[in-house]
């Protein structure tokens, strides 16, 4: 059953329309050579971006919704927020009739997409505002207000609300289910423990940037961490910054949930890689909405099967540049599998 306010009878899909889709995302969207913080935004990149790659992601988007829509949207309580997420729907809406009226149009309170065949209804009693941008954009999109913490009552990003539908080893918020042992076995109980740990370090609902990463991203904390807050309280809306990162996965799903990570994968080696390995690139970026201030944090997922990205001279090289332009920082932060995957790119790097 789909979720309220969205139709799948009001509008066929288009197999044809989809068809002259831009199919140059390796190339367009490849992994930059040194990922930065923050990039300047050129004038011929759009806010959402719509390609090849869109139809496939909105419909494993809308399965999600129906079979995991807990896990995928959530939001902290307050009115501020149901404003911010409202806000950000409609400027969704109005993106996309404006950027792409040949793939999205309006009719009363419907949106409709011939790409997918759906109409989302964005009318106060339809969708969710969430469900509606996570149904008419491809990229997880999620919301930071600011909010005053500490005995100076300084003021900190804190992320409050998100569509979080394609995860990268992490959450919204920690669906960590396993029942506690009874004890009688000290290392079982150690493992359960160390397991919902992790699995409430990796929920980041309701965490500032700075707990968010403390931990996870050392070359975050010693370059970027002190100075983002500053950063976001001094943006205007209409302001827009990007950055890109990748990362290489023996997987190619896009829904990586810290709590429902795949099962048994191919193990660590340079065959592996190539007969199953994917390369994610995350396109990120950040937006200010301008009546409720919020700061809007998009990141759309790219998975390349690298049994086809190393077939396209463009996309090869340009991760062979960034391989080897890699900081000690993030060698450190890959350090599980950038061995073997290194030992798979050296056979390219030497055809170059």
């Amino acid at each position: 059953m789909s979720p309220h306010g969205v139709f799948l009878d009001r509008i066929a899909q288009d197999e044809k329309l989809a068809a002259t889709l831009r199919t140059d995302d390796m190339q367009r969207y490849a992994v930059v050579p040194k990922t930065v913080m923050i990039n300047q935004w050129p004038e011929d990149l759009n806010w959402i971006l719509i390609d090849a790659t869109y139809p496939k992601q909105i419909s494993r988007r809308l399965q999600l919704l129906i079979t995991h829509r807990e896990m995928v949207i959530d939001r902290l309580p307050g009115k501020e927020i149901a404003a911010a997420e409202s806000e950000l729907r409609d400027a969704v809406v109005d993106y996309l009739l404006s950027t792409y009226p040949q793939y999205f149009r309006r009719e009363a309170d419907l949106i409709l997409c011939p790409l997918t065949g759906l109409a989302i209804d964005i009318s106060p009693d339809g969708a969710d505002p969430m469900v509606a941008a996570a149904l008419l954009a491809s990229e997880d999109m999620l919301l930071l207000l600011p909010e005053q913490r500490g005995h100076e009552r300084h003021s900190h990003y804190v992320l409050k609300s998100g569509a979080l539908l394609f995860p990268n080893d992490w959450s919204l918020r920690s669906h960590f289910r396993q029942p506690e042992p009874d004890g009688t076995n000290p290392a079982e109980l150690e493992e359960w423990r160390s397991a919902k740990r992790k699995s409430l370090k990796a929920a980041r609902l309701g965490k500032t940037p700075y707990e968010i990463h403390d931990g996870h991203v050392s070359h975050y904390m010693q370059h970027f961490a002190s100075r983002v807050d500053l950063f976001f309280s001094k943006m205007e809306p209409g302001m827009r910054t990007w950055r890109r990162n990748w990362g290489m996965r023996m997987s190619g799903e896009l829904f990586l949930h810290s709590d429902m990570l795949p099962g048994e994968l191919p193990a660590l080696a340079a065959d592996n890689w190539a007969r199953y390995g994917y390369l994610r690139s995350e396109h990120e970026t950040f937006a200010k909405l301008p009546h409720t201030r919020a700061v809007v944090f998009t990141i759309k997922t790219f998975l390349w099967k690298l049994s086809d990205l190393v077939n396209n001279p463009v996309a090869l090289n340009a991760l062979l540049v960034a391989n080897e332009n890699l900081s000690p920082t993030m060698f450190e932060y890959r350090a599980e599998n950038l061995p073997s995957f290194r030992e798979f790119l050296a056979q390219y790097q030497s055809a170059s």
